[in-house]
């Protein structure tokens, strides 16, 4: 069975350490977010807020709105692997 996926909304770019972050809406509710070469992490609609994981899924943070939930894991220095 092949699935699809269907981008919800378009890209989203925040600033991430000079590289711009690109985000997009794979699912309802749910972003994932990338720079070239670098995976940020996620950030999912919750009951109360939106939460952020980085690129190892831990939890960042739970924010108010989706913008600033990405813009906390735009903004983050640790690189994967560090």
């Amino acid at each position: 069975m092949v699935m699809s996926m269907t981008m919800l909304e378009s890209q989203s770019l925040v600033r991430a350490g000079g590289d711009a972050a690109t985000w997009h809406e794979v699912e309802k509710g749910f972003w994932v977010g990338n720079t070239p070469g670098r995976f940020l992490g996620t950030v999912e609609a919750g009951t109360a807020g939106y939460i952020a994981r980085d690129h190892a899924g831990v939890r960042v943070g739970k924010y108010s709105d989706a913008a600033e939930a990405r813009a906390a894991l735009s903004e983050r220095d640790d690189e994967p692997g560090n």
